[in-house]
């Protein structure tokens, strides 16, 4: 039989094993970057440009309506930046820094952008809403 002391040395070390891990979850994670053309009809299509500090690149054009997405592993690329042009519109702008964008990226690492009239939309997963990051 175990004894009290025993059973909560385990419960303790469980706990503790427990919240080792959760915090740890995103140290090695996937993540995926999903960008959506959500102009107006008739607007120009978006040339997107992405770069990471390893040089990593991802490049595309969007229609409307049109989506993109690229996916990296953050033990290789923890940040990415992109150059997005449409028309006469140019940003450029960190689509993804791990440390600000682990907590607001759904749990799977799926970071949703929208590319609207007025700037950049990110679905932030703890209000479950799209929120704007920048303007054009």
């Amino acid at each position: 039989m175990i004894s009290t002391k025993a059973y909560r040395l385990f419960l303790v070390s469980l706990a503790l094993a427990l919240i080792t891990t959760s915090s740890l979850s995103f140290a090695a994670q996937v993540f995926t970057i999903e960008i959506s053309n959500t102009l107006a009809p008739g607007s120009n299509p978006i040339s997107i440009s992405c770069i990471s500090p390893q040089r990593d690149t991802w490049s595309t054009v969007l229609s409307r309506g049109a989506s993109f997405d690229f996916h990296f592993d953050t033990n290789q690329s923890v940040k990415w930046s992109c150059d997005i042009s449409s028309g006469a519109r140019k940003s450029s702008f960190v689509i993804f820094d791990l440390n600000r964008d682990k907590s607001r990226c759904k749990t799977d690492g799926l970071c949703l952008w929208q590319i609207n009239p007025d700037g950049f939309y990110l679905y932030v997963a703890s209000i479950q809403k799209y929120q704007k990051q920048f303007n054009w």
